[in-house]
Order: structure tokens, then sequence, then C-alpha cells
């Protein structure tokens, strides 16, 4: 059934070249389908270019970054949770904006069903503690946040997160 299939594809093949050279609006048609065919194959290989030059510019700022920027932060729960944050967001998801308020160090996780939720952009501000900053982001949509302060990555080390879920 494949060998079939192979066969019938090669003698379309054949009549479309045949077609093609008696009729020079379909060649004409085939080639710009051709160079629409590389346009986006050159696109394609210019945008991985692009994310290969950002993640080599990524890696040297960190490498260059002042080792206090590097090390993580580890801060006593009450120190995370009363720090005063200043946040500005201008179209943010609540993903983007808690990711925000927290410490670098810290994983943000959101556990919601209702992807509208997810998928919203708010404009957010706030120069509050990061308790009463997460507290004014996410009560009015009915969420709520869970801190987990001694959690562990595979080598040992810390890696705190923060949870968010529907009340």
């Amino acid at each position: 059934m494949a060998w079939t299939s192979v066969v019938l594809t090669g003698a379309v093949n054949v009549a479309t070249a045949q077609e093609s050279a008696r009729n020079p609006e379909l060649a004409a048609v085939q080639a710009e389908l051709q160079n629409a065919r590389q346009a986006v194959d050159d696109a394609r290989k210019a945008a991985e270019q692009i994310v290969l030059e950002a993640q080599r510019e990524a890696a040297l700022i960190r490498q260059t970054a002042p080792e206090s920027q590097q090390r993580p932060l580890n801060l006593e729960p009450v120190a995370i949770q009363n720090t005063k944050v200043a946040v500005e967001i201008a179209a943010g998801t609540v993903e983007e904006i808690v990711a925000a308020l927290m410490p670098t160090d810290w994983r943000v996780m959101v556990d919601v069903k209702d992807q509208s939720i997810l998928q919203r952009r708010f404009q957010f501000v706030s120069t509050k503690s990061r308790e009463q900053a997460l507290r004014d982001l996410l009560k009015p949509m009915g969420l709520q946040h869970q801190y987990f302060f001694d959690l562990k990555d595979p080598s040992g080390m810390a890696s705190p997160l923060l949870v968010i879920s529907k009340r």
C-alpha cells in the first residue's frame, strides 16, 4: 500500500512538471511558492541564530555579574515576607508579576485550572511589603499564595518556591 502511494506521488510530480511546462502561470505560482518556502526557511534560521546569540549574551552577563548578584539570597521567612518591594509592570500576567515581586532565587508555580486568569494581563504598581503586594494582586481574583522556604534542588542547594492557587 505504501508502494502505491509513492508511485502515485511520483506520477503526480511528473504530471505537475508537464502541466507547468504547458501553463506559464502555474510555473510562476510554483516559483513563488518555492521562493516563499525559502524565505520561511531563511527566517527560521535567522530566528535560531538570534536565540543562540541571546543565550551567549545572557551567559556572558551572568559570568560578569558581581558575586553579590549571583549568590542566592538566604533570608529568613519573616524578612522575605516583610521586605518592601518596588514593582511597576505595565502589562503582565499573574505569574510575571509574582516573579517580579519575589527574590531572584525563588521559583513561582501557578496551580490554576482557569486559563483565562493565567492569560489576562494586568497593570500593577506597588511599594508595599512583599506579603501585602501579593495579597493586593491575588485576592481580587480569588487566588492565594503559599511560601515553601525549605525546599532543595537535587544537588542540595536551596530552591524556595511560591505556589499560587485557587481558593
